[in-house]
């Protein structure tokens, strides 16, 4: 029997739905992902990324993390892995580590850092590390993995890095290729990434996570992690993989527009995949009606539902509705309007620019703007500026 890894990623702890606290939902999911967990006799569990909504997250939101976190590893019985999303402080997410690497609990901030770790713990023993990467030893299986460690590689965090020499125009694959280098080639090599690998696959309204909206800066191809033995991926919302390589998904649906899908994590054994459910998250519904009749008789269906209550365009509403919808319905956060005459664009119109090639770009418009060339300083600049914002990362 080989190592087996739980898969999750992306739980966003402290984001909220119309400024209404999704937390206890989160607790929810949290807490029944512990107990499949422990069903399940997992001996490492791996989170790729976005743990956090904010930089900045409430206490709130920071102790169920360390909580749920303690839980999982069960005092180094069990081992547990945290790469660090672009949502998330490298620094706050490694700040507790003195605390956390004794249970047996190692965070990756940084891309090519080396982890801090212990060499044993009750349950799996680290028989070496390096820049970016981690072996561990599962004695009770007979079985080990080297982790190639990838938090959210921007090019920012990426000067961090040990060992790498980057410049401000070296394509983003070239960059991954580089954290690569640095991991020892053995055949039970896997990668835990908060990466963008693949388009199309975002929810309607999720514009959060989708970095090509500045171009294709953090794109990395498929065939990037053709040799790895399996790739837990963290930075897309909608559960998903082929082959090789799964991302985990969003515990919850966040957004109205999220499509409804099975939510939960992987299972993953000796290169066999399981998706598992768990449980947590409240649906979301967009409620049509035509008055405020339809809706307050529509109440009792949508009692444990995130609503948000559709009217007519032109509608009027009187003073007291709003108070009446919000006793009706327990998770109500508001009140929209059909536009009339609205339409949605198919997927040829609705294509955002693809900016492979930004600097290309840059010169091309300055040239049109100016006249000339732009200074090669002005483009370093811009180039820097570009990457930041694609990130996230931009003061």
């Amino acid at each position: 029997m080989g190592v087996r890894v739980f898969h999750t990623a992306d739980w966003h702890l402290g984001k909220t739905l119309f400024r209404k606290s999704r937390l206890p939902e989160q607790r929810e999911f949290l807490e029944n992902l512990v107990r499949e967990v422990r069903r399940l006799d997992v001996d490492l569990v791996v989170i790729a990324g976005d743990i956090f909504e904010t930089y900045t997250p409430s206490a709130a939101a920071e102790e169920l993390y360390f909580e749920t976190l303690s839980e999982l590893s069960e005092d180094g019985a069990r081992a547990v892995v945290v790469v660090a999303g672009n949502h998330d402080s490298p620094e706050r997410l490694r700040a507790p580590r003195s605390l956390m690497v004794p249970q047996g609990i190692i965070v990756a901030a940084y891309p090519g850092v080396v982890p801090s770790v212990l060499k044993r713990t009750a349950g799996f023993a680290v028989l070496d590390a390096g820049p970016g990467w981690i072996h561990l030893a599962f004695p009770q299986r007979g079985a080990d993995l080297v982790l190639h460690l990838v938090p959210f590689p921007s090019f920012p965090r990426l000067r961090e890095a040990e060992g790498l020499e980057l410049g401000l125009e070296t394509p983003f694959p070239k960059a991954f290729a580089a954290l690569r280098a640095q991991v020892p080639e053995r055949k039970n090599l896997v990668l835990l990434g908060h990466l963008y690998v693949r388009r199309g696959l975002f929810a309607p309204e999720d514009r959060e996570d989708v970095l090509d909206v500045l171009g294709d800066s953090y794109l990395l191809p498929q065939d990037a992690i053709a040799g790895y033995r399996a790739a837990f991926l963290g930075h897309l919302h909608l559960p998903h993989g082929d082959g090789n390589w799964r991302y985990a998904g969003a515990p919850l649906a966040f957004n109205f527009g999220d499509p409804e899908v099975p939510r939960g994590g992987w299972l993953w054994e000796e290169g066999t995949w399981e998706f598992v459910e768990i449980g947590g998250g409240l649906k979301l519904v967009r409620l049509e009606v035509k008055s405020m009749e339809e809706a307050l008789a529509r109440a009792d269906v949508f009692g444990s539902s995130w609503v948000q209550v559709v009217m007519p365009a032109g509608a009027e509403l009187v003073r007291g509705d709003l108070r009446q919808l919000q006793q009706a319905f327990p998770h109500f956060v508001g009140v929209s309007f059909r536009v009339p005459g609205a339409v949605k664009l198919g997927p040829e119109l609705g294509k955002r620019p693809q900016l492979e090639d930004p600097v290309g770009l840059f010169r091309d418009f300055y040239l049109r703007a100016r006249g000339t060339e732009p200074p090669a300083e002005l483009v370093e600049l811009f180039l820097e500026h570009f990457r930041e914002v694609a990130a996230g990362e931009a003061t």
